[in-house]
């Protein structure tokens, strides 16, 4: 029996546990991830799921946990599903879902996809499609697993994945950074002149009266705009970036993964 005829007969009896009639289902066969997935009740779950339609759609999947379930193998997070939905608000009603693909992510590789995730889960809202992110997202798991090979070392590897998956999310969410015009002028970035940032508005120069060190070098900044992250000054400068950039829309509730991450080291 084939792999599809299986996702098939799992999506049926699943759609039929689940109570709901056909007529009441939203949206069929829609391509999503995972981003999270939490216990809810005995043998429920709710599943936070970036769709490539929808955007952002928090679900509720019946009876999917229990040691005769195989729905909670599924359903984790950084798979790749078709799902069908029912139901309104901000939590629907999950009719059916069959995994098309699974990155399975390890060690630092792991801790920075659960970064990812929950930027996504901070930042965007409910039914806001972002399609090129939905892509960017792909791409970016994909990276992380070592599907999309980048001649560095793996450190490094995931440093540049996580740089560029920032600096689409914030282009996606109306935050976008333009590394190579200041601010002020609109003119072109000089690469002997320094810059400071100011979220929300941009890159503008540093004065000639203030600390000749201050700020970040203009050559740096145009690395970035060009995506070019071989040298460890722009990656190291890159990630300071970002997280200044992003420190304004994520509020004072710190990361949980960051402090993940600190404790596992």
């Amino acid at each position: 029996m084939g792999q599809g005829k299986v996702g098939l007969d799992q999506r049926r009896a699943f759609a039929a546990s689940s109570g709901l009639p056909v007529t009441g289902v939203r949206a069929v066969s829609q391509d999503a991830f995972v981003l999270h997935v939490r216990p809810y009740r005995e043998t429920s779950a709710i599943a936070e799921l970036m769709t490539l339609e929808h955007g952002r759609v928090c679900v509720v999947a019946r009876g999917v946990r229990g040691r005769k379930r195989k729905g909670a193998e599924t359903l984790m997070p950084f798979a790749r599903l078709l799902v069908s939905w029912a139901g309104r608000g901000q939590l629907r009603t999950l009719t059916s879902f069959e995994r098309t693909e699974h990155h399975w992510l390890v060690g630092k590789s792991l801790y920075a996809g659960l970064y990812v995730n929950e930027l996504m889960l901070r930042l965007l809202r409910s039914d806001d499609p972002h399609t090129q992110l939905f892509r960017g997202y792909a791409l970016t798991v994909s990276a992380l697993a070592g599907g999309e090979p980048i001649e560095t070392p793996i450190e490094s590897r995931i440093e540049i994945v996580l740089r560029r998956f920032e600096r689409l999310l914030l282009k996606e969410c109306g935050y976008e950074l333009v590394f190579d015009r200041d601010a002020d002028t609109g003119e072109p970035v000089l690469a002997q002149a320094r810059y400071f940032l100011e979220p929300d508005f941009g890159f503008r120069r540093v004065s000639a009266g203030k600390d000749a060190a201050s700020g970040y070098r203009g050559a740096v900044l145009l690395a970035i705009a060009a995506d070019e992250f071989d040298e460890t000054e722009v990656r190291r400068v890159a990630k300071r970036i970002m997280r200044e950039a992003l420190a304004p829309h994520l509020g004072d509730r710190p990361l949980h993964s960051r402090a993940l991450f600190r404790t596992s080291r």
